[in-house]
């Protein structure tokens, strides 16, 4: 039982930091395993847009991105943190997420082209943000959810951190905020896997 959590955020100890550590600590209380993946040290190439069928493994590159699809693939429940950025994920979380282009790539079927999930759905997921008030994060949401569903995993919630400091990981500050977030990382934990559906 292992919970991934992808961490967007470029700078260590900010608040999308220390509440990623929070839903991490909560899930190993809780009895499972978590690993963070920070994508800031990942090298990690530009999804070129292949097209259909481009490899039978997962992408045509090898790079950072393999060790992330084995984690990606094993992982009981995934995190996604973020800062934002322009009303979107960071840069370093993009590639990534563009990256799993090739976990439900389009295939050949018959004379046309579909969508065929490599993994099933099966996982839970929730989205993390610190932002101001002026930085809606809806979009960014919209982003995650996608990705989400395209890795096999159900979004289930989204933990938004509003803040009008510029304080360096100012939530530590703010238990409440450090409680939610381990208390989510108990409830991932607990979480049943969930039941594939018949195609």
């Amino acid at each position: 039982m292992n919970l991934v959590a992808l961490n967007g955020s470029p700078v260590r100890g900010s608040n999308v930091d220390l509440l990623l550590d929070q839903v991490c600590a909560g899930y190993r209380q809780a009895g499972g395993s978590s690993e963070q993946i920070y994508c800031n040290q990942l090298l990690v190439r530009p999804c070129q847009a292949c097209g259909p069928e481009p490899t039978t493994g997962y992408c045509i590159f090898h790079d950072d991105m393999d060790a992330v699809y084995a984690k990606l693939e094993q992982a009981h429940a995934v995190v996604v943190g973020s800062p934002i950025y322009f009303d979107s994920v960071s840069a370093q979380l993009k590639l990534v997420i563009d990256r799993c282009n090739c976990v439900t790539p389009l295939v050949r079927i018959g004379d046309s082209y579909g969508f065929r999930p490599k993994w099933a759905r099966t996982r839970r997921g929730v989205f993390v943000t610190a932002h101001s008030p002026r930085h809606p994060y809806e979009m960014a949401e919209r982003c995650v959810r996608g990705f989400m569903k395209w890795i096999g995993v159900k979004w289930e919630e989204t933990l938004d951190y509003a803040h009008d400091d510029e304080d360096l990981g100012s939530v530590a500050h703010r238990p409440e905020w450090l409680e939610r977030s381990s208390a989510l990382g108990e409830r991932l934990a607990k979480s049943a896997p969930l039941e594939v559906k018949a195609r």
